[in-house]
Order: C-alpha cells, then sequence, then structure tokens
C-alpha cells in the first residue's frame, strides 16, 4: 500500500471498461426484454385493481337496498319499513308502530303486479325486523309492482295464497334515494 500512496488515479479508456463487461457477462439486459416485463407488470396490477373493484362493486350491490317502502297509518305514522335487496330476493321488514288487529291474525304484505293477482311476500313481523329470501315468483311479482299493499290474515297468513282479509295499508315501491 505504500507504493500505492504516491501513485496518481488514472481513468481507464472507454473501450477497457466495455471489454471488461462483455468477459465477465455484465452486459445491461436487453431494451425489448425489459419494457416487456414491465409492461406485463403494469398488466398484471391493472388486472388486479380490476378484479377486487368489480368484486367490491358487486358486494355493494347485496349491502344496498334497491327498492323501498314506507307503510304508513292514515295518520302518518310510520309502521313498517321495506327494503328489498340485491336483485329483488331478499327482504327485510323493520316493524314500527303497528295498530291494533284482531286476536289470532297476522299482516300479511302482497306485491301488487300491473295486470295480475296479488302474490304474497309473507307474514310481516309483529316487532323488530324480518329477514326473507323472496322466490323467483315472488321477485317477479315484485319486479313489475308500483305497490305493495298489507292485509289482515289468520294466523300465519292467507290460506288460500289470495287475500282472504281486508287490504289495511297499501304503499308505493320506490327506489332508494
Amino acid at each position: 500500500m505504500r507504493l500505492a500512496k504516491d501513485l496518481t488515479p488514472v481513468q481507464p479508456p472507454a473501450h477497457v471498461w466495455a471489454a471488461v463487461q462483455r468477459r465477465l457477462k455484465l452486459t445491461a439486459p436487453r431494451p425489448a426484454l425489459f419494457r416487456m416485463r414491465s409492461f406485463a407488470l403494469a398488466a398484471s396490477i391493472v388486472l388486479v385493481v380490476a378484479v377486487a373493484g368489480l368484486l367490491y362493486w358487486h358486494s355493494l350491490q347485496s349491502v344496498r337496498a334497491t327498492v323501498v317502502a314506507t307503510v304508513s297509518a292514515k295518520s302518518g305514522e310510520h309502521v313498517w319499513e321495506l327494503e328489498v335487496f340485491g336483485k329483488l330476493d331478499r327482504l327485510v321488514a323493520h316493524a314500527a308502530k303497528l295498530p291494533a288487529r284482531p286476536a289470532g291474525s297476522d299482516f300479511e304484505l302482497w306485491a301488487l303486479p300491473k295486470g295480475r293477482a296479488p302474490v304474497s311476500l309473507g307474514v310481516l313481523p309483529a316487532e323488530g325486523a324480518a329477514t326473507r329470501t323472496l322466490t323467483p315468483i315472488q321477485s317477479e311479482a315484485l319486479a313489475n309492482s308500483s305497490q305493495v299493499a298489507v292485509s289482515i290474515e289468520p294466523r300465519g297468513g292467507s290460506p288460500t295464497g289470495q287475500p282472504t282479509g281486508d287490504i289495511v295499508f297499501v304503499a308505493p315501491l320506490r327506489t332508494p334515494s
């Protein structure tokens, strides 16, 4: 090291460094291959983001109500809040302040499809909330309806599949804002 300390550094010519790189196989990767790898990485990232976004959007449809109705008494008090989710396949009914009903009876919800007979959507809860999965027939009837009705039926619902008691409420269906 004592001999090297008195020497002045000398930069080798550029062709020398190029020859060393060739002999040691230290040449840079080809630009085309580098661009191809960059493109593949970018495409993969875009694909993952797109799939994640699609799955997120699809999950939101089952979380947000697509159709709602508020069944109200003549006094304006809310009796039930109805929410239909997804592609009209899940109904949630929230009971509020219910009117008196005859002993041994239930309130039953009906879809009123245009030009067709009413289709039962099930017995409404007397308190709290009830969730039910709708059949394809119920979903189709709801899709063709602009209103729902509530009738008083024997306990457990109409025995005939059509309203047998008085229709006590009619409410319009609307899309939530």
